[in-house]
């Protein structure tokens, strides 16, 4: 009888034991893999899905035309999904929210701001480091700031850089004469002899704000910045200079500063109409690529301030709620190799400066950066390197942008 009674017992709680083995199993799947290795053979016949920013055509084509096929080769495919960062971090906070285990999300193109956030929501999956992607201990040292922190953000191994992006300026060597202004007293006293025929786009504006902090940087320096409280009060007490500079410069802007570009699409138009003689860009090549399109003439050339201009990264990262950890390790570890990294130097795919670090930068990679820079005026990749001054904290950017809007844009 007591026999029958334990039997009785196993049978009703053989549910239960089922349920728990594919809980603990369903547990395991929002894990990254413990190899790449393992990665790579557990991804086979995979689909992994790669939200980026939808704008950048070049990079899409990257994708499409360069990445996409050296996946298929590894039997993986890529859907490449085009959809702003801002409603990236929606649809994972929404999923978040409704305690969803996997999502639709398997690699996001993210850095900054973007990043701050995702890492405070516990969007993101890690570690994400040298031991599972083969590719950042090849090229990527483990030293860089940029691998340590995003934008003043510490990254703990929850995103790996793809792509380095650092502040340049495109003048007309012609409107310039040759003596380009390397300096913010020097851009002052330009836009003063030649009224009307500098600008720059209106925060937010990624571009427009990253010009911004530069004249901060030149007007009381990365230090002061970097170590001001993130208040507003705060940030005010450091920056004021900066904002009575630009305002000294307001009046000298294109329509007297009354308004500014509202995109680098518009700026880019005025520049190459010779409308303006000043243009900026986050992609250190891309006067090169613009030059090559025909859109700007070959009297556009890069530089940047003698005190250095800002520099970030692009970051890859994996959402905890990705269904496809494995796939997404192998195309992390794909669009950071080398022959991905080379063929995005081509001009049609935006001429992206790869994240590698001095003295993991492969050779051939350099001699066709120094190549374009002969080529197309564009500045060096050993001046950019001696030039490049770090981000400050995500969480100050949009302070900056709202005190400039208070004090620059609508000041009387």
């Amino acid at each position: 009888m007591r026999g029958k009674k334990i039997v009785a017992l196993l049978l009703l709680l053989v549910p239960f034991l089922i349920l728990g083995g594919c809980n603990k199993k369903e547990s395991k799947s929002t894990d990254l893999p413990t190899s790449y290795s393992k990665a790579l053979k557990d991804a086979k016949g995979q689909t992994v899905t790669y939200y980026g920013f939808g704008g950048t055509e070049t990079q899409n084509r990257w994708i499409d035309d360069v990445v996409t096929p050296m996946m298929k080769k590894k039997g993986i495919t890529v859907k490449r999904v085009p959809m702003d960062i801002d409603d990236i971090l929606k649809k994972l906070t929404t999923e978040k929210e409704a305690n969803k285990k996997t999502g639709n999300i398997d690699v996001v193109w993210i850095n900054g701001e973007n990043f701050y956030t995702a890492k405070k929501l516990d969007l993101l999956a890690g570690p994400l480091d040298s031991k599972l992607i083969p590719n950042m201990k090849t090229y990527i040292s483990s030293n860089d700031p940029d691998v340590k922190r995003d934008m003043g953000t510490s990254i703990d191994k929850l995103e790996v850089p793809y792509g380095n992006a650092q502040l340049v300026m495109i003048g007309s060597k012609q409107m310039f004469n040759g003596d380009y202004p390397t300096s913010a007293e020097k851009m002052m006293d330009w836009a003063k002899e030649n009224p009307g025929k500098l600008t720059y786009v209106a925060p937010p504006d990624f571009t427009g704000s990253a010009f911004i902090r530069n004249i901060i940087y030149e007007t009381v320096g990365y230090d002061a910045i970097n170590k001001a409280p993130a208040t507003k009060k705060g940030i005010y007490k450091v920056i004021k200079p900066s904002l009575d500079y630009l305002n000294e410069l307001k009046p000298y802007l294109w329509e007297q500063g009354k308004t500014y570009p509202k995109t680098t699409a518009q700026m880019d138009k005025m520049f190459a109409n010779h409308q303006i003689a000043l243009d900026f860009s986050y992609n250190q090549m891309y006067a090169a690529t613009q030059r090559s399109d025909g859109k700007f003439t070959d009297d556009a050339h890069s530089f940047v301030f003698d005190k250095g201009t800002v520099g970030n990264y692009n970051y890859l990262a994996v959402p905890k709620t990705s269904a496809n950890k494995a796939a997404a390790v192998v195309l992390i570890n794909t669009m950071l190799s080398k022959e991905a990294q080379t063929q995005r130097l081509k001009l049609k795919y935006g001429a992206v400066v790869p994240p590698y670090s001095e003295g993991k930068t492969p050779q051939s990679i350099t001699d066709k950066l120094d190549d374009a820079s002969n080529k197309y005026g564009t500045v060096p990749m050993d001046t950019l390197s001696k030039k490049r001054i770090p981000e400050i904290s995500g969480k100050k950017i949009p302070i900056i942008e709202d005190l400039w809007k208070e004090y620059v844009l609508n000041a009387d």
